[in-house]
C-alpha cells in the first residue's frame, strides 16, 4: 500500500505517499483550483475588450483616435492591448459569453499546467512539494484569472522563464523563441515591460557570473550559453519591441504609465496585511526560507527574477499572479531539499500520519473539502456557472435599465468602472471617462474625475456644462456635489444613482414621480454577459 521513495541517492530516509492519503490531497488540491480559477464575475473592462476587438476586426484596421468619449473625443488612443482584444472580440463573435469563460479556463490549465511541470521535475519529492506549493498559491494566482488580457502576460511570463532556463543553461537554440515572443508580447498586454526588465536582469547576472568564473578558473563553462549569444538575443528582443503599431512610442508610453497614480483602483494598490492576503505572505516567507536554507545550487539569475517579481508583487496586487506563478517553476527544488533536511526533526509527526486513524481522518477530511470547493462552484453566488456573469450589486445593470428604458441619451458622467458598460449597454450615452484611463485620458481628465469621485470641484478640464447625465455610485461624493451645483436625482438604488442636468430636456422623465428609488431587490442576483454582440452598425460607426 505505501510505495517507498527515498529523498535522494544521499538520503535512505524514507518517505512514504500513502496512495490514498495522495490522491484525496491531489483531489482537494485540484477541486480548489477549479472552485478559484473558474470564478466567471465580469471584468469591468470586459465590455470594452470584445466591443472595441470586434470593430477593429470589422472595419479592417485598428482604431487610433478616440471616438467614444465627450472629453477626449478625437484624441490619440494608443490600444496596447490590441491584438488581446481582437482575439477575445473573436472569441465571443463566435462562441458568445460561454466561450470567454472556456477561453479563460484553457488559459489557466495552460499556464499553471506549465509551471507546474517545469517546477516539479523528476523528484517524486519535488513533485509533491510544487503540489504543496501550488495548494498554498491557487489563491492569490487566481487573482489574475478573468477574461482579460492579463491572460496573455501570465502565459508569456511561464514561457519566457521556460525558455531562459534552457538558454541559459546552455541550449543556445532556445533563445531564437525569445524575440518573437516579445513581437507577440507586445501587442498583446503592458506586461510584456515586466518581461523585458527580467530578460535584462537574467542576461546580466548570467554574463556577470561567467565572467567572475572565468576570471577564478580562466576557463569557462564550454556548455554554457556565451556572453556574446546572450547580448544578441536581448537586443533582438529589445528590437523586437517596435514591431507594434506605435513602435517604440509604445514603450516609451508603457514606462510613463507606470508613473500613473491610481487611487481608485484596487488592483494597484499594495496588498495589506490580512486575513485575504495571507496565503501570499505566507507562501512568500515559505520560499524566502527555502532559498537560505537550501543546499541545491542557486542560479542567481533565478533568484534575482524572484525578487524582482516579490517586490512588484508587495508594491501592487496586479504582480501577485506573476510572482505565484514564477515561484513554483523557481523555488519547488529548494522547498523540497528543505523538506528533506526537516523531515528527521519531524519524526513524531510523520510517525502520527503513519497511524491509520490518522490517515483516514485526512482522507476524509481532504475529500470532503474537495466535495465542498465542487459544490461551491456550482452555488450561490454564481447563477449561471458556465458563462461570464454580471452581478448587479458591482455592476449598475438596473441603473443602465432605466437610462434606456427613458432614452436618456447625451453626454454621461461615468464613474470609471462602469464606463465600458456604457459604451456597450448604452451607444448613444459618450462617456466622460471609463477604464482605459490614459491610454486616451489626460491627466488633467483623469485627476478631475478622481476629484468629482471625491466629492470635489472637478476643475476647469472636466466642463460639466458640456454633460446632460450622470452615473455615479450612490456613496461617491460626486453625487452630492452635482446634486449641490443643481442637477436632479432622478433614479438612485443601493449601488448607482442617475442625475440630469436638466429634467426638462427629457420628456419621458414626466411620466415618472421623479426620483424613483429601487430596493435592495435592484442589486441582487446575477446576469449573462450579452452573447448578442455590440452594437456594430450605422450609429457605432458615426461615433
Amino acid at each position: 500500500m505505501a510505495q517507498e521513495v527515498k529523498f535522494s541517492s544521499s538520503h535512505t530516509e524514507p518517505f512514504r505517499p500513502y496512495r490514498l492519503l495522495g490522491w484525496a490531497f491531489f483531489f482537494a488540491v485540484l477541486a480548489f483550483a477549479w472552485f478559484r480559477f473558474s470564478d466567471n464575475t465580469a471584468d469591468n473592462d470586459l465590455w470594452g475588450h470584445v466591443l472595441f476587438g470586434q470593430r477593429n476586426w470589422n472595419a479592417g484596421h485598428i482604431e487610433r483616435i478616440d471616438r467614444f468619449s465627450w472629453t477626449a473625443a478625437g484624441a490619440p488612443w494608443i490600444n496596447h492591448e490590441v491584438a488581446a482584444e481582437i482575439a477575445l472580440g473573436l472569441i465571443h463573435r463566435w462562441t458568445g459569453s460561454s466561450g470567454l469563460w472556456l477561453f479563460m479556463l484553457a488559459m489557466a490549465v495552460l499556464t499553471a499546467g506549465w509551471a507546474l511541470l517545469a517546477g516539479g521535475g523528476r523528484d517524486p519529492v519535488r513533485r509533491w512539494m510544487t503540489l504543496v506549493l501550488f495548494a498554498a498559491s491557487a489563491n492569490p494566482i487566481a487573482l489574475g484569472y478573468a477574461v482579460r488580457p492579463q491572460l496573455f502576460t501570465m502565459l508569456a511570463m511561464v514561457a519566457l522563464l521556460a525558455t531562459l532556463r534552457r538558454f541559459l543553461a546552455g541550449q543556445s537554440h532556445f533563445g531564437f523563441f525569445l524575440p518573437p515572443l516579445f513581437a507577440c508580447w507586445v501587442n498583446l498586454h503592458g506586461g510584456y515591460l515586466a518581461g523585458w526588465l527580467l530578460l535584462l536582469v537574467a542576461g546580466v547576472m548570467e554574463s556577470v557570473a561567467r565572467l567572475r568564473l572565468r576570471r577564478l578558473s580562466r576557463t569557462g563553462n564550454e556548455k554554457a550559453t556565451g556572453i556574446p549569444v546572450i547580448v544578441l538575443v536581448a537586443a533582438s528582443s529589445t528590437l523586437a519591441l517596435a514591431l507594434n503599431p506605435w513602435g517604440f512610442h509604445l514603450v516609451g508610453w508603457t514606462f510613463e504609465t507606470l508613473r500613473l497614480p491610481r487611487p481608485n483602483i484596487a488592483e494597484w494598490q499594495s496588498p495589506l496585511l490580512s486575513v485575504g492576503n495571507a496565503p501570499f505572505y505566507l507562501v512568500l516567507v515559505v520560499s524566502l526560507s527555502a532559498w537560505i536554507f537550501s543546499r541545491e545550487p542557486r542560479r542567481a539569475w533565478e533568484a534575482a527574477v524572484l525578487l524582482l517579481l516579490g517586490l512588484m508583487a508587495m508594491r501592487s496586487q496586479r504582480h501577485v499572479p506573476l510572482f505565484g506563478l514564477a515561484n513554483l517553476m523557481l523555488t519547488p527544488p529548494h522547498l523540497a531539499d528543505a523538506v528533506r533536511r526537516l523531515a528527521p526533526r519531524c519524526g513524531s509527526l510523520l510517525a502520527a500520519f503513519r497511524r491509520p486513524r490518522m490517515r483516514t481522518a485526512a482522507v476524509i477530511a481532504l475529500g470532503a473539502a474537495g466535495v465542498v470547493c465542487l459544490g461551491a462552484s456550482l452555488s450561490s453566488p454564481r447563477e449561471h456557472p458556465f458563462t461570464i456573469e454580471v452581478p448587479r450589486d458591482t455592476y449598475p445593470v438596473a441603473a443602465i435599465g432605466f437610462i434606456r428604458a427613458h432614452d436618456l441619451t447625451g453626454n454621461t458622467l461615468t464613474f470609471f468602472d462602469w464606463g465600458e458598460q456604457v459604451l456597450w449597454e448604452l451607444p448613444g450615452n459618450p462617456v466622460s471617462f471609463d477604464g482605459r484611463l490614459d491610454t486616451v485620458y489626460s491627466p488633467e481628465i483623469m485627476n478631475a474625475h478622481w476629484r468629482l469621485y471625491a466629492g470635489e470641484s472637478p476643475g476647469p478640464a472636466l466642463d460639466l456644462a458640456r454633460a446632460a447625465i450622470a452615473l455615479l455610485p450612490t456613496g461617491s461624493g460626486g453625487v452630492d456635489y452635482l446634486r449641490q451645483a443643481g442637477w436632479k436625482l432622478v433614479y438612485r438604488d443601493p449601488l448607482a444613482s442617475v442625475l440630469i442636468e436638466n429634467p426638462a430636456h427629457f420628456p419621458t422623465l414626466a411620466q415618472s414621480p421623479l426620483p424613483v428609488f429601487a430596493g435592495i431587490h435592484a442589486v441582487q442576483g446575477r446576469e449573462p454577459f450579452p452573447d448578442t454582440p455590440p452594437l456594430l452598425g450605422k450609429a457605432a460607426a458615426a461615433r
